[in-house]
């Protein structure tokens, strides 16, 4: 994609928005959301860099603990 500027990178995180630059392509504006959704669920880290073009997106999940490993397990059975 066209990247974010670093400037915008707050706001693009937000339902409905949409970048300059990609305004003119078709879409809702609802990814960011939902993926800031899935982060915030899973008390996760979401961080932008630049690509050069573009944009590097990346998700940090903090380590599973001993229980939630063996909920994971009972839930898989």
């Amino acid at each position: 994609g066209p990247g974010i500027p670093a400037a915008a990178r707050d706001a693009v995180l937000g339902r409905f928005v949409r970048g300059a630059r990609s305004r003119h392509v078709p879409g809702s504006g609802l990814g960011l959301s939902l993926v800031v959704a899935i982060v915030r669920l899973h008390d996760a880290t979401l961080t932008f860099d630049d690509a050069a073009p573009g944009c590097r997106a990346e998700m940090r999940f903090p380590p599973q603990t001993g229980h939630q490993l063996a909920a994971a397990a009972v839930m898989k059975a």
